[in-house]
């Protein structure tokens, strides 16, 4: 028989990047706040439930960006790492800096600096002589360009921001259930929530913000056409004998090929590991439920492994001498729009938050801000228009 539990005012329906910083948010401006999702399984092999992209040390974050929308939520949400991390006590940001590489006139670059300029980020152009002379390590061509940006760049620890983010939810009144969701209803008077642990939780609203797993799942009442694709990580474990190789590493984005490379960081294993990311035409697409664990549980491409591999030591030379390889596996899960999916789908009584299009982690706090800021009715109040966020207008009368 299915436990009923008490009355929330809301309920957060996944405890990912976004997820879990809306739960925080919502503690600010509500009392009644669970935020449901479950712990990282421990053995990803035996585990039969959904998995998620955070189990990971490394998200490159930074103020530039192309596209303004995510330039400005992006600085906003870097703007709140040091109040969340005082807030739950859990360090997750390291100011290490980015530098994004491009061939001449790189129209990523230069749109990325406007951006950074209009936001006050720490930016500096770089030819191929300024990129070598500030970082040894890497080779790249004569007529290269380079956009530095110093202060507040970095990376981050996605296992621990979203450690943090519960951590502070807690603390300021929310329950957590670790548990999974497994439909999501309708009824008079609010929503209910069926886990897979045999619980029933009752809410007045409900925030659905599962990432990959929203449509595979059903957890969304409409079907927001995500298009969800398996990438490959590839990391290089940096012993002690090659640690001062990448003394002084950023966080690096390659405009031609769109891969973001990471310097060593150090793993659950006690390992350092640098690590590229790198999407192509032969990621695999993925619908079903079955699909997605399968993936999860796999350690990618093999083909991708090479690819990377060859790639990887060829712009950094000293990895030549790296004897430990291996790949790792996330999904993206793209939105027609290219920005999240924040906006209602069933009256005021459900809405979602979804749709990191392969750069998610970097603004994810902001996303859950206005996740929890439409859920509740407060006053929007952003750069960014509403509108921007909406479905498509195909979806919403579907």
């Amino acid at each position: 028989m299915m436990e009923t539990e008490r009355m929330y005012r809301v309920i957060v329906i996944g405890r990912g990047l976004i997820g879990s910083a809306a739960g925080r948010h919502l503690t600010d401006l509500t009392d009644g706040v669970a935020v449901l999702g479950p712990d990282e399984p421990a053995d990803r092999a035996s585990h039969a439930g959904v998995f998620a992209s955070h189990y990971d040390e490394g998200r490159m974050t930074r103020v530039v960006d192309p596209d303004p929308v995510w330039a400005v939520t992006a600085k906003r949400s870097i703007d709140r790492y040091a109040e969340l991390e005082a807030k739950s006590g859990i360090r997750f940001f390291t100011e290490s800096g980015y530098l994004g590489i491009g061939g001449p006139g790189a129209e990523y670059l230069a749109r990325s600096e406007a951006t950074g300029r209009a936001l006050g980020a720490d930016i500096t152009r770089l030819d191929a002589a300024g990129i070598r002379g500030r970082f040894p390590f890497l080779s790249v061509p004569d007529d290269a360009e380079g956009l530095h940006e110093g202060r507040r760049a970095g990376h981050l620890s996605p296992r621990a921001m979203v450690r943090a983010q519960t951590e502070a939810a807690r603390r300021q009144g929310a329950t957590i259930v670790a548990d999974e969701a497994t439909a999501v209803r309708a009824v008079t008077g609010g929503v209910e929530v069926e886990t897979a642990g045999g619980r029933t939780l009752r809410a007045e609203r409900a925030l659905v913000a599962a990432g990959a797993f929203t449509d595979a799942c059903g957890l969304s009442p409409v079907d927001l056409q995500l298009r969800i694709f398996g990438r490959t990580v590839l990391l290089a474990r940096i012993d002690d004998d090659m640690a001062a190789d990448f003394a002084g590493m950023t966080t690096i984005g390659h405009a031609e090929t769109g891969a973001y490379i990471l310097p060593p960081i150090r793993y659950p294993d006690g390992h350092s590991y640098l690590k590229i990311g790198i999407g192509t035409t032969a990621d695999a697409a993925l619908r079903s439920r079955a699909d997605l664990i399968g993936w999860f549980k796999s350690p990618g491409s093999e083909a991708n492994r090479r690819d990377f591999q060859a790639f990887l030591t060829a712009m950094l030379p000293p990895l030549e001498r790296c004897r430990w390889w291996h790949t790792d596996s996330c999904a993206v899960t793209w939105t027609a729009t290219g920005l999240p999916y924040i906006d209602h789908v069933l009256d005021d009584r459900i809405a979602v938050a979804v749709g990191g299009n392969g750069k998610g982690a970097k603004s994810a706090d902001d996303w859950g801000w206005l996740a929890a800021r439409l859920v509740t009715g407060a006053a929007w109040d952003h750069p960014v228009d509403r509108e921007r966020l909406r479905l498509p207008a195909g979806l919403r009368n579907a």
